[in-house]
């Protein structure tokens, strides 16, 4: 912005730099320095002038510059590793799915969520600048578009969270204290009664406060303590069932079982035409287990007589206590969990199904 306000080159090494380190931290920053490109049309003064094609350049060229170390390095040792779990199959959701995540983590509770989306839908029509107005917005709403049709195209089924989009954070609020300036000097008449800005930022506080103590209380998903208490109580030739797939990674880890490549091998047993089971061996204290995932549990894996670990989550849990002789042996909190959206319960319960013992569970409501 400084550069385009006064077209002192001087900006742009700096911008590259911030750029490059962001590349470096993490690489959901990729789009928001592609995307951000969209501000070159921003107008920062009414003596505008267009924007000289070599402050692009150099912007860019330090940009490139910076980052081409590590982009030659991943070329040159780049095994043909797949980025993403081929059985991962949850999807992206469609795109207002992923829009209203952002709204429900950046913006939480109704109330603040509401006066946002309000907000943003007015700002157009009160707009003193519509044009700069209308190119913070495209910029807000073009990431979560180009990601969506990326995915859709790609047929990618990796789960979209608003941390993804945490770059674009400043803008969405940018365009939030647009919105509330440009409705105040509409309505000058409102602003002797009610500070429209002042009343957002304390909502936005207190949404924001409310939420604090509960996620720094909670565990995020207690993988640890789960493991430690099989580990504690594995027996040779027990199984392990994990409903929950992509959290095979996470069980292993714990174990110490780590892949040799980005994604631990599976073995697919084929079931009918349609279903596969997904098997997972790993060694631990010289013995080898077997962690399995099926759409359903549990008979056929103790027609053997072996005992069977059951990994569930809150909905399954309550059908198994019901439906199920096996016997809940361990809770693991996991209340705020983020995947999609935070927070989602990503609680996890342990049961043991046993055909030649009849002992007693843990007495745990689950709610």
């Amino acid at each position: 912005m400084k550069h385009l306000k006064t077209s002192n080159k001087w900006y742009l090494p700096q911008v590259g730099l911030l750029f490059a380190i962001l590349f470096y931290t993490s690489y959901s920053s990729i789009p928001f320095i592609i995307l951000s490109q969209i501000l070159w049309l921003y107008q920062a003064n009414e003596g505008y002038k267009k924007t000289k094609f070599s402050s692009f350049l150099i912007l860019n060229g330090v940009v490139l510059f910076l980052c081409l170390p590590w982009i030659i390095f991943l070329a040159t040792n780049y095994k043909g590793d797949l980025p993403m779990d081929l059985f991962y199959n949850d999807g992206t959701g469609s795109f207002w799915f992923i829009l209203s995540g952002i709204f429900h983590d950046w913006v939480p509770y109704v109330p603040l969520t509401i006066a946002s989306v309000f907000l943003l839908i007015l700002l157009p029509f009160f707009s003193k600048d519509i044009r700069n107005d209308l190119i913070l917005l495209i910029l807000f709403l073009l990431p979560v578009g180009s990601l969506y049709v990326f995915c859709q195209l790609f047929h990618i089924n990796h789960f979209v969270s608003s941390r993804y989009f945490i770059s674009f954070l400043p803008f969405f609020l940018i365009i939030l204290y647009l919105s509330l300036e440009a409705i105040e000097f509409k309505f000058e008449k409102l602003k002797k009664l009610m500070r429209l800005k002042l009343l957002f930022v304390i909502l936005f506080m207190l949404s924001n406060l409310m939420t604090l103590p509960f996620y720094y209380r909670s565990e995020k998903q207690d993988v640890r303590g789960l493991v430690t208490y099989l580990k504690r109580n594995l027996q040779e030739g027990d199984k392990i069932f994990l409903e929950y797939d992509p959290l095979t990674t996470a069980v292993l880890h714990y174990f110490g079982a780590y892949p040799r490549y980005r994604h631990q091998p599976y073995t697919g047993k084929k079931i009918s035409e349609n279903e596969i089971e997904l098997q997972t061996p790993f060694v631990y204290r010289n013995r080898t287990f077997i962690i399995y995932h099926y759409k359903t549990c549990c008979d056929r894996y103790v027609a053997d007589g072996s005992r069977l670990w059951i990994i569930v989550g809150k909905t399954t849990a309550k059908k198994l206590r019901e439906s199920s002789p096996s016997v809940l042996k361990g809770y693991f909190d996991g209340s705020f969990l983020t995947i999609s959206r935070f927070p989602v319960d990503g609680s996890l319960f342990l049961f043991l199904l046993d055909p030649k013992s009849s002992e007693k569970g843990i007495d745990l409501p689950i709610e």
